[in-house]
């Protein structure tokens, strides 16, 4: 039978054969409206290697600066560039120079990448779109990635424009965006590619990316791991390769899975371009007082996890001046007040998600991702909510054991 699979994804299998890696042959691309999904053609039994590359298919702010360096002839203007500006320039030039450059060695990865009108990350929600979250973290959120990455654009667009205007043209905000996204969605720490993987950053850690390994969306809980082997003698290698190895088995016709590890759903919708119902590990940030950038901000959990941080400081706030001192109900009442007015007034700005929405204006993906997005939210405040709660009855508890009667209006 003819295969329908995508040319294009064909021809990353093919690439990726022809460098010493390998694709799982029962496996095929299927188009979605995000990109691309991994479809199992027969059963894939437990712990199936689904993707080897060697190391050197990797895309790296090294091998990005040699190719740009070699192309734009201004290897001294790139040194003050940072991963993100070197490898979604690098991923940038394959779109303009179409591939036909000695120095772009993805042309066939890139092919396989989603197109701008593919993405749903957050800066590539419309502005109508961006409104619904207005009054939320992520509202922040997006408005500061865009000028960041904006100022980064400028600065790789003026040394393009030095070097050619024709280049210069087609090097547009929003080609830089789609692959500045991709980094952002697709990227795995560099510390990956050791003889010990971890996927933990680290200070010296960088941003990499890893074609084919990279090419399976993500389900939360699925075991995976990477595998790293080594020229020895006993591993058939010629070079250091690293695979994607999944532990449980997969029916024909279900598509596989990636693990990107622990992720709330606002860094999901802002990086990733989608959102987790009713994910167990979202967060909020809060943060006590004014917008000072130098205020501590606190990340809490469903069920109010990461709470001691926030209500130690509020307690320093009303009165208790050390960590070893006694509480005293007084403090305690007054810190449990002060924490419920504080979510209340962030529950207040939420927007209600159970308003209608035009879906000619807006996308239906991206309602999914408000809703499941503001039902995190409500339900960390919620908790914080129950957990000041909590702190105030015990509070009247210890006042009525010191003989103080506690009536609290209302």
């Amino acid at each position: 039978m003819a295969s329908d699979e995508d040319s294009n994804a064909i021809a990353l299998k093919q690439w990726i054969a022809r460098n010493g890696g390998y694709f799982n042959p029962d496996t095929r691309f299927s188009r979605t409206y995000s990109g691309f999904s991994v479809i199992a053609k027969e059963l894939l039994p437990f712990d199936s290697t689904i993707v080897t590359i060697p190391f050197r298919l990797a895309i790296t702010r090294k091998n990005a600066v040699e190719a740009l360096a070699q192309i734009l002839k201004a290897p001294s203007a790139l040194d003050s560039w940072n991963e993100r500006q070197c490898i979604a320039s690098y991923l940038c030039f394959h779109r303009i120079l179409n591939g036909e450059s000695l120095h772009l060695q993805h042309y066939h990865y890139v092919q396989t990448l989603p197109t701008p009108e593919q993405l749903r990350t957050g800066l590539f929600l419309t502005l109508e779109e961006r409104e619904l979250f207005q009054g939320t973290n992520m509202y922040g959120a997006i408005r500061d990635r865009e000028k960041e990455w904006r100022s980064e654009f400028s600065r790789c667009h003026a040394i393009v424009a030095s070097v050619n205007a024709e280049w210069a043209d087609a090097f547009t905000w929003k080609l830089y965006l789609a692959s500045a996204s991709h980094m952002s969605s697709r990227a795995f720490p560099s510390t990956l590619l050791s003889r010990t993987p971890s996927l933990v950053s680290s200070p010296s850690t960088e941003p990499i990316l890893l074609p084919g390994i990279d090419s399976l969306n993500h389900a939360r809980g699925q075991p995976v791991s990477w595998a790293v082997t080594f020229p020895d003698a006993f591993d058939n290698v010629s070079e250091p390769c690293v695979s994607l190895i999944l532990h449980s088995p997969t029916s024909a016709g279900s598509e596989l899975f990636n693990n990107y590890g622990a992720k709330p759903n606002s860094e999901l919708i802002l990086g990733y371009g989608f959102s987790l119902a009713e994910n167990p590990d979202d967060t909020i940030i809060l943060k006590v007082g004014g917008s000072d950038a130098d205020t501590k901000k606190w990340e809490i959990g469903r069920s109010a996890r990461g709470v001691e941080g926030l209500w130690a400081e509020i307690l320093s706030l009303v009165g208790q001046t050390s960590a070893d001192e006694e509480i005293s109900y007084e403090d305690e009442l007054d810190a449990s007040s002060m924490l419920g007015e504080m979510v209340r007034v962030v529950m207040e700005k939420l927007p209600r998600p159970g308003r209608s929405h035009d879906p000619g204006r807006i996308r239906p993906e991206v309602i999914e991702m408000f809703r499941t997005y503001i039902e995190g939210q409500r339900d960390i405040l919620d908790s914080l909510l129950a957990f000041a709660d909590a702190k105030e009855r015990t509070a009247i508890e210890k006042a009525r054991s010191e003989g103080v009667d506690i009536v609290l209006e209302g």
